[in-house]
């Protein structure tokens, strides 16, 4: 009896150890989810020999890019004798951002749990969380000015600017006749025409901030995650609208923006909106000094700007370049309206604003 209760043991654990060299753990995740969702991640177990396995555990690192946060928990795995096996761990991602999902390291119990084997493992997914989803009906008091010809051409969009050729196609009907390349068509021997450029002057910004501090008063997340949902709402409705124009951030006092005129360009500025990190602080007087050092005020009519805190000296001084509106993120109050002297200002409650902000006048 007492070699038995000290070889069934080792022996276990022996079988333990063979059982995990041959075991492959592989994590899936869907690629994209809006925040407030459940996230679901899928782990695959394989085993290359039917030894049996105990309790698999696994520390998994949450790691959230837009806003540097960092979660680390443990999940258990409870195999069966499959060889392949499939299982799911839920969390609800309150933040919007770039999530990766690490698996740093596995720890494998024996069956009588007297044993615990570990290995490093390297196993790395990414997933995109989306801002709320807000469905505005924007009105423009004013439809911003725009300009026809500029010096700087998309490559990538057509017009109708024929001082600039982008490039060259066959003939489709309904194309314009006076776009048909002749002398090329005569040589080719079917009908070419000429691709005009459009001129990438947007004259419109939807300019955001987000922090995590403003002086002494910490920023939450929740207040970020509002911006971005209003920032991607409010272009959507511009596209709508038939607006083509810019989403803009000043990051470490450098100017970056996003030109949006389809819905492909608006999918590539929502990618970049949840990629950049959000600044440990922010000073709206950097912003100021930022727009005018880069002599942005020349380049747009009409700036949408959106933050969780500004200051009124300097958006009185933005007010004297151009036409703004500032949307503030506050808390505790509905929506309201505050026109001020050369610029109006719109108060969103962050606790209430996916139910209540469906109409905007800018």
């Amino acid at each position: 009896m007492v070699c038995i209760l000290i070889l069934l043991p080792l022996l276990g654990g022996i079988l333990q150890r063979a059982a995990m060299r041959g075991l492959e753990v592989s994590c899936r995740v869907q690629g994209t989810y809006r925040a407030g969702r459940e996230i679901a991640v899928r782990f695959e177990l394989r085993k290359m020999s039917r030894l049996p396995l105990g309790t698999v555990r696994m520390r998994v690192e949450l790691v959230n890019v837009l806003y540097g946060d960092q979660k680390e928990t443990e999940v258990w795995l409870l195999p069966d004798e499959c060889r392949e096996m499939s299982f799911v761990y839920s969390y609800k991602a309150q933040d919007c951002g770039n999530i990766k999902i690490r698996v740093t390291e596995l720890r494998c119990q024996d069956m009588l749990g007297l044993f615990i084997f570990k290995r490093p493992a390297n196993i790395q997914e990414e997933t995109l969380i989306y801002p709320p989803k807000i469905r505005l009906n924007m009105e423009l008091l004013q439809r911003p000015a725009t300009k026809s010809f500029g010096e700087i051409y998309d490559q990538h969009k057509k017009g109708q600017d024929i001082s600039e050729v982008s490039g060259l196609r066959d003939y489709v009907p309904g194309d314009s006749i006076n776009s048909i390349h002749w002398k090329l068509s005569g040589k080719m021997d079917r009908l070419i025409v000429r691709e005009f450029g459009m001129p990438s002057n947007y004259n419109t910004l939807i300019l955001y901030e987000m922090m995590k501090r403003n002086g002494e008063e910490e920023i939450p997340n929740a207040f970020n995650n509002a911006v971005l949902a209003l920032t991607v709402s409010l272009s959507l409705g511009m596209l709508e609208l038939n607006l083509e124009h810019n989403v803009g951030r000043i990051f470490h006092r450098e100017f970056q923006t996003v030109p949006v005129y389809s819905m492909d360009t608006y999918d590539q500025m929502q990618m970049n909106l949840l990629c950049l990190p959000v600044v440990e602080e922010a000073n709206g007087a950097d912003m100021v000094y930022s727009f005018f050092k880069g002599n942005l005020r020349n380049e747009y009519t009409k700036l949408i700007y959106i933050t969780p805190c500004f200051e009124e000296g300097t958006v009185r001084q933005l007010s004297r370049e151009m036409d703004l509106t500032v949307i503030q993120v506050v808390q505790g109050k509905g929506i309201n309206y505050m026109s001020s002297a050369g610029y109006s200002v719109v108060s969103v409650d962050v606790d209430t604003y996916q139910e209540t902000m469906q109409n905007i006048t800018i």
